[in-house]
């Protein structure tokens, strides 16, 4: 397929007119079109001070109050009369280039009559908005995308905590397989653990290819779900066994039991052994509370009354009382290997959403974490761990949880949380402001847009722009790499598959290996398989 590219030159747009802070307004004097979220050059006509700015905002006038300014500014008298239209445009500075070439926050603003410019193609250098995790192009508005500039991260993004936002139908979907599908392709430097909601990833349902489609998926991608899918993708069933299952974990499966119910399965458990669960819920089913209580242990009826209800109420899809081990063992052990892991729950009622995702997250962090703490050698050769969470607003809501507190204390464990979601403000306001990258699509809920431009550095005064945005379009915030909003056209992902996906052939010896499933199969796989 081939592709438009324009050339990259520069064209004066305007001149400053007003300049406050790191707020400045411009007076359109040529002919090329801006539009927001563009990218502006300004720089004295010596060229030794210059600054960088993005569009943010714009507006029409007459000049029946400022006619002399604006013929100072246009440069010509004859043109200029009291009822001229004049286009005025807000940018927000963002950089400024020093003496010896180097960017840093801008130390001051530029002065009335400065020229403001499009950019060249060393200024686009200049941004450093590259990476090798490569997400999009830089987008310019109504000039288009600029098809030489390529907006990326590096993995080391990763444990600083990362969001896709966006209203439906924005894009997220689509740039979460663009991003998981360029963790594929590190080969094990970083891995993916992903949750889909909507059974989307996969097959890509609405977009027309999935992960499925990446040329690395027989050997880098395990699905796990409920049904095995077609083709050579590793597969691992979801199943978590209840058998031999320690008390003192249910708060990791069952968010809201108490300590006293927690207690009480610790009875349970010392009377019934290993099949402790099985055993109470079959008595429960058949006698109720009383003969759970009468042949398992004593205690409060209330206590056992809703402890038992948590148990029986588990989704036999996904729990099986009479299972030793689960999934969350081959799923860690695959992600040592270098492997993505997309886990499917988008069949399951929401609670046993909930009850799979915290599970299976919170064993695979317990497991970096402890890593990190008893033997930091092999904790140095696990790979970056991206954990991609959809409706993370129903996760994410209050302080104390178990993805809050990824959020807030797990960088140094080389682990990140990617919250995708489209009700960012409905995520708390402190595990928020610590996910450093985030990639903004569409959003046009007023609450959203002002609680996004709020919590998130440089989108002060991008209000307006974050409603305009069209499908795919965004604004990237990546600290402390990336000094300002990136605005981005995210690939295609069919596009980015055909273009611009850059893999090598796996090794023949790994590749035998994940085609002939060599890695010694977990006593779980056994018996579920």
């Amino acid at each position: 397929m081939k592709t438009f590219r324009r050339e990259v030159s520069k064209v004066e747009v305007g001149k400053v007119r007003v300049s406050k802070g790191d707020r400045v307004e411009l007076v359109v004097t040529g002919e090329e079109n801006v539009s927001f979220g563009q990218i502006l050059k300004i720089s004295n006509p010596s060229g030794s001070t210059v600054y960088y700015a993005r569009v943010t905002n714009a507006s029409s006038h007459s000049m029946l109050e400022e006619l002399e300014e604006l013929q100072d500014l246009k440069g010509s008298m004859r043109t200029v009369g009291p009822y001229t239209q004049c286009r005025l445009v807000e940018a927000m500075l963002f950089l400024e280039k020093v003496k010896d070439g180097k960017l840093r926050a801008p130390t001051l603003n530029p002065d009335y009559g400065w020229p403001a410019e499009t950019l060249s193609k060393g200024d686009y250098g200049n941004l450093q908005v590259s990476g090798k995790l490569r997400l999009g192009y830089l987008r310019e508005g109504g000039r288009g995308e600029v098809r030489e500039v390529i907006v990326g991260l590096d993995v080391d993004f990763i444990p600083r905590m990362s969001a896709i936002v966006g209203q439906i139908g924005s894009g997220k979907t689509n740039a979460e397989l663009v991003l998981n599908a360029e963790l594929m392709a590190t080969k094990g430097e970083a891995v993916g653990l992903i949750f889909d909601f909507h059974g989307e990833l996969l097959t890509g349902k609405n977009i027309g290819k999935g992960l499925a489609d990446h040329p690395l998926a027989a050997s880098r991608l395990v699905y796990v779900g409920l049904e095995k899918p077609k083709g050579e993708i590793g597969f691992l069933p979801l199943k978590i066994g209840m058998k031999g299952f320690n008390p003192a974990m249910l708060g990791l499966l069952l968010p809201d039991v108490s300590r006293p119910q927690i207690h009480y399965a610790a009875k349970l458990q010392r009377t019934f052994r290993e099949d402790w669960v099985k055993k109470a819920v079959d008595l429960y089913l058949e006698g109720d509370v009383d003969a759970v209580k009468k042949q398992g242990a004593s205690g409060s009826g209330s206590v056992i009354e809703a402890l038992m209800r948590k148990l029986a109420n588990l989704d036999e899809n996904v729990f099986d009382l009479s299972l030793q081990g689960d999934v969350s063992s081959p799923i860690m052990d695959s992600l040592r290997q270098g492997k993505t892991v997309l886990v499917d729950v988008s069949g399951l009622p929401e609670e046993a959403q909930r009850q799979v995702v915290c599970w299976i997250v919170s064993r695979t962090v317990a497991y970096y974490r402890e890593t990190w703490r008893s033997n930091y050698e092999d904790w140095m050769r696990l790979p970056y761990l991206l954990i991609t969470l959809e409706e993370a607003h129903k996760f994410l809501e209050e302080r104390e949880s178990l993805f809050s507190d990824i959020a807030l204390t797990h960088r140094k464990y080389r682990v990140g949380l990617n919250a995708v979601t489209p009700r960012p403000s409905l995520i708390n306001r402190d595990v928020f402001a610590e996910l450093w990258t985030k990639l903004i699509l569409k959003t046009t809920l007023r609450e959203d847009r002002k609680y996004l431009a709020d919590n998130t550095p440089y989108l002060e005064y991008s209000d307006t722009e974050l409603k305009m945005l069209d499908i795919g379009e965004g604004l990237l915030v990546s600290q402390p790499k990336i000094q300002f909003a990136v605005p981005v056209k995210i690939f295609d992902y069919r596009e980015y598959l055909e273009e611009h996906l850059e893999v090598e052939e796996e090794s023949e010896s790994f590749a035998l290996k994940a085609k002939m499933g060599e890695v010694k199969r977990s006593t779980y796989e056994e018996n579920v398989l």
